[in-house]
């Protein structure tokens, strides 16, 4: 018996369930703290009253943090269901990055505490906003957390985090395919609907996939092309098929993702344009690809374009399918990012963007607007620069949310990092930190920054838009990537300067500069900076304290190097501690909401509790 029990507490399955399962309810936890318990004044983290009552593993938590953190206790109120919550944080936190230390209990009204799982959690939460907003209970938020546990569990069954590879390009599929727990403020960051499990463990990157394309031949009366290239975007694609798949010349390829290969083979347009020779399924084909973290984007080493495909399936808040003014968008920041380049690299030579300069797609012209539209969205494919003629030697390119964003997993990756930097210029671990990081917010703040206020142009630096190029363990250049997020300030971008893209192309083009402008700070400071302090500075304070610094000085940097009258008025409101904007997106997943509708929180802010006589230098 005593053998049995001893199996199953070593149950790798058991113990990815569990795992899944408590970081789901500490993400779930992180978006109710940050867009409604905190706001709305139910939150507390700190000593408590009737400390008599807490659970033991509570008050054992509290003892055990250790003098470094202390651990301080979260309690919070969901006052019209009139329950409490309870649990162990590590430490305050002003921007609401928490690390959770104990189980999560519950109390509802005249009952003892009591231990809560994931689904119990998640059923208060929802409810609590259900009466809040006098809104429907959310059933399909509640399956998107139960799908994402599930997919949760399957990678951590299957993940073998370790350093990554010495070859560049090798470690770059790592770290792309190494995001195990995804988006830490996201109430189901692993949610895929629309798929089958099988399917999900064939081809998610966190599990290492790798597969061929799946080819269709289109006859070229009806390709839709477009490219800012000297060489056509059909051309590119032949000459980067598989050797011996050729077609007529009456033929052109398109590749697809194999998932959606199955989409497209099973729409009843496809069927008949098969039937009738307009399009041919040639199956899969060739070498293997891999998917990068956003599933849908492939990747091969000899292959010198990302294809950007599109996928009819929900990841995470939007159905990932290309519409027409997303490859038409795609082109036309590539031309403005073309003429902005020269000048932009001059000022800052660290920073790159990986332009999408061509577009493929199927137009079968049968006079229904639906179903036209499904076609083109379904084969819709951008072709995305790779490192080739941009990576410099040396340089090993990972991605930023596989060492930010990647709880546990990211703060090894960072370690591995910093003590490479440390032991190359004997620095003491906390001073190879602040350098790193300065180095890092240097070479990612001043363009995005510039883009925005010099020209216009709104990049959404992100974590998974982000990629670091790093050598000897230093960042020494930066990749700006996916204009699908790039918007361009309509106060600045005329019709005329629009000229080349439709009317819908321009409506999703442009963005107000307060738009703009929440879009940057939030993914900027919020999504990138706040995870980035939280894990390089994980357990220590004052370190997490000197990070901040080193954003404080860089935006007085640019100010002073680079800065006009419009970015002095955003910068001097960062510095005096206004709130950063954050994302929604617990409720904008409750109410169902587009992204583009996004609603925006205030973030604390901690740069305005920083003096200035005592910013980092």
């Amino acid at each position: 018996m005593q053998a049995n029990n001893l199996a199953y507490a070593i149950d790798p399955a058991l113990l990815a369930r569990q795992e899944a399962r408590r970081r789901s309810m500490e993400t779930l936890l992180n978006c109710y703290c940050r867009e409604v318990a905190e706001p709305q004044g139910q939150l507390h983290v700190g000593p408590l009253f009737g400390q008599s009552d807490w659970p033991q593993s509570v008050q054992m938590a509290l003892r055990n943090s250790g003098s470094n953190t202390g651990g301080s206790v979260m309690h919070i109120r969901l006052p019209l269901s009139g329950a409490r919550l309870l649990t162990v944080v590590e430490q305050a936190s002003v921007t609401g990055n928490y690390r959770y230390r104990s189980p999560f209990y519950c109390k509802a009204p005249a009952k003892p505490w009591d231990l809560l799982d994931w689904e119990g959690l998640a059923g208060m939460l929802l409810r609590e906003l259900s009466l809040q907003t006098d809104t429907p209970r959310n059933d399909e938020l509640m399956q998107q957390i139960r799908d994402s546990v599930n997919v949760t569990a399957a990678v951590l069954q299957s993940s073998r985090p370790g350093p990554f590879a010495a070859d560049p390009l090798q470690a770059f599929i790592e770290s792309e395919q190494s995001l195990v727990f995804g988006h830490p403020f996201h109430p189901a960051p692993k949610s895929r609907q629309g798929v089958s499990y099988d399917d999900m463990l064939r081809y998610s990157p966190e599990i290492g996939a790798k597969f061929p394309l799946h080819y269709f031949a289109v006859r070229r009366e009806y390709l839709l092309q477009q490219s800012v290239l000297d060489t056509p975007c059909d051309q590119i694609i032949a000459e980067q098929a598989p050797d011996g798949l050729a077609v007529d010349d009456d033929y052109a390829l398109i590749p697809t993702h194999p998932w959606q290969a199955r989409y497209l083979l099973e729409h009843a347009s496809v069927a008949q344009a098969i039937r009738t020779d307009r399009i041919r399924d040639l199956g899969p084909q060739g070498k293997a690809y891999y998917p990068t973290s956003s599933i849908r984007t492939l990747f091969h080493p000899e292959n010198p374009y990302f294809y950007k495909g599109s996928l009819n399936i929900r990841i995470t808040n939007c159905v990932r399918k290309n519409a027409v003014y997303e490859l038409e968008g795609a082109l036309q920041v590539t031309r403005i990012m073309r003429e902005l380049m020269p000048v932009l690299q001059q000022q800052f030579p660290g920073v790159r963007v990986l332009e999408e300069p061509a577009f493929i797609s199927v137009d079968l012209m049968q006079n229904d607007e639906q179903l036209d539209r499904e076609v083109t969205e379904g084969f819709g494919m951008i072709l995305r620069r790779s490192f080739n003629e941009v990576l410099h030697p040396g340089v090993t390119p990972l991605l930023a949310g596989a060492l930010f964003g990647n709880h546990l997993h990211g703060e090894q990756r960072m370690r591995e990092l910093l003590a490479q930097m440390g032991q190359r210029r004997s620095l003491p671990p906390e001073e190879a930190a602040e350098q790193w990081f300065s180095r890092y917010v240097a070479e990612v703040m001043y363009p995005v920054l510039h883009c925005y206020f010099a020209h216009g142009v709104i990049f959404e630096p992100h974590l998974q838009n982000v990629v670091i190029g790093v050598a000897s363990g230093e960042p020494r250049q930066v990749f700006l990537r996916d204009f699908e997020g790039v918007k361009l300030v309509s106060e600045r971008f005329s019709e005329q300067q629009l000229q080349h893209v439709t009317p819908r192309t321009r409506a999703a083009l442009w963005y107000s500069n307060e738009l703009g402008w929440n879009r940057i700070a939030y993914c900027l400071f919020v999504n990138n900076f706040c995870e980035a302090i939280s894990q390089i500075g994980a357990g220590s304070p004052r370190l997490q304290h000197r990070l901040w610094s080193v954003v404080r000085h860089h935006l007085h940097n640019y100010q002073t190097q680079h800065g006009d009258a419009h970015s002095m008025l955003r910068i001097k409101a960062l510095l005096d501690g206004e709130p950063f904007p954050g994302k929604s997106n617990l409720l904008n997943r409750f109410f169902k909401r587009a992204d583009r509708a996004t609603t925006y929180l205030p973030v604390a802010n901690p740069l305005g509790m920083i003096a200035e006589d005592k910013a980092w230098n």
